[in-house]
């Protein structure tokens, strides 16, 4: 691993980005698309932004920072730590710990995993990386993904609220997500939360359109379990789900704070139709109002305790008070009307049904099955078996085989039948 490191050094006197002259106040990225940059290996780049996630302290935005100043590649590393303590807030301590960095064992795991789990990995060099995100100030580096990549490049909204909703605050988030979808075409992105998060993605479905789930864990990890069948609606018309986060990571509460800034920086505006005084909600109302994108806010009846938090950051100005999605695109004029005959949402889904009709024909055969669905296909070949029954034949948790069974059934391998039962679909 040490080689790995001696094999890049020779090449530092050479990454080191001017702060002057025509490069001042330019981010690594703008120069990169103005070619100002060039020999970035995609694969060193994914490997050195994972190293440096790696060493404790060092987020998104450092790592922006670190960029900014050196090459984005393995020479990066091996950088004398005193340059690298130079470099805004990174600071002696850091710049040890990115100059001692040796864990490449680690590295190489959450590659293998993201292979293992077919994920794709979208980076800051990709074209379908979102060109709002990299504006904000701590972009993600990387983004993990499954669906339609396509889903990033399309204007998005967002959709965000309570976990527990009223019964007003559940129509109006689908009557306001139905109108946005149909009045402009818009992509409607949210966390895949109970409550106003969930009925936004499935209004934006229920209407044909594109949406886009930002998970506070590894894309591997659905969370809530709750939601896994309406992840893979998303993933399988059109729509993607997203994380900045490695798989297998956790769904632990510190990362939704994290995850929010994403559900605002990818988007025009964002949208809140009711939260109370305390919650995911505000955090993404204050990330939105630093990235500088417009926030909309349904007022409530003063005596539903669950939409008070609408009614004081109306109070405070957080946000435009909107009673009907007309108001909202009197903000947003360039995105009031997207093409209504070939809007963003039928030119994904087009491009996403022709993947899926070659991606079977091409696993039309079972061999072509990863091992772990290859039995599960085996095993309901010509019977019909309750899941508990299918667990104890194959030795494996039920809890684990039903997420494969879900991915088998929504790829058009498995059928289920009455009282969770499984068989094998005829081809």
């Amino acid at each position: 691993m040490e080689k790995e490191r001696r094999d890049v050094s020779d090449t530092c006197q050479t990454s080191l980005i001017p702060e002057s002259g025509s490069f001042a106040g330019t981010t690594w990225q703008e120069r990169y698309k103005r070619n100002q940059i060039q020999n970035i290996d995609r694969n060193a780049f994914i490997r050195v932004s994972l190293a440096l996630s790696l060493v404790p302290n060092v987020g998104a935005g450092r790592i922006c920072k670190l960029y900014n100043r050196f090459q984005p590649d393995l020479s990066l590393l091996s950088r004398d730590w005193a340059e690298l303590a130079s470099v805004g807030t990174i600071g002696a301590a850091t710049a040890r710990a990115i100059r001692q960095f040796n864990n490449w064992e680690q590295v190489d795991a959450i590659l293998t995993e993201t292979k293992k789990h077919n994920l794709q990995l979208v980076t800051q060099l990709d074209s379908c990386y979102p060109e709002l995100l990299r504006e904000i100030y701590d972009p993600p580096i990387l983004l993990w993904l499954k669906g339609n990549p396509e889903a990033l490049k399309t204007p998005c909204f967002s959709i965000v609220g309570t976990r527990r909703p009223s019964t007003a605050g559940r129509k109006l988030t689908t009557g306001f997500t139905r109108d946005l979808v149909r009045g402009s075409g818009f992509t409607i992105v949210s966390g895949l939360a109970h409550g106003i998060d969930s009925l936004a993605h499935t209004a934006a479905l229920e209407e044909n359109g594109c949406t886009i789930a930002v998970l506070g864990s590894g894309v591997d990890r659905i969370y809530p379990q709750q939601n896994i069948r309406l992840a893979y609606r998303i993933m399988n018309t059109g729509g993607a789900v997203i994380s900045e986060f490695p798989p297998g990571t956790k769904p632990d509460p510190q990362n939704f704070p994290v995850r929010n800034r994403i559900v605002s920086g990818i988007s025009v505006g964002v949208l809140v139709t009711e939260t109370d005084l305390e919650g995911g909600s505000q955090i993404t109302i204050d990330r939105a109002l630093h990235q500088n994108r417009e926030v909309f806010i349904v007022p409530h009846d003063i005596r539903n305790p669950r939409g008070k938090g609408c009614n004081v950051c109306i109070q405070r100005g957080w946000g435009k008070l909107v009673t009907s999605v007309g108001e909202i695109f009197e903000e947003l004029p360039p995105y009031r009307i997207l093409q209504s005959a070939t809007n963003s949402a039928d030119v994904i889904r087009k491009k996403s049904d022709t993947a899926n009709v070659a991606g079977k024909r091409d696993e039309s055969r079972v061999d072509k099955l990863d091992d772990r669905y290859k039995r599960i296909v085996r095993a309901l070949t010509g019977i019909v078996i309750h899941i508990d029954d299918l667990a104890k034949k194959l030795d494996v948790a039920t809890s684990d085989l039903l997420t494969d069974l879900l991915e088998l059934e929504l790829s058009g391998w498995v059928i289920q039948k009455p009282g969770k039962k499984f068989t094998v679909r005829e081809w």
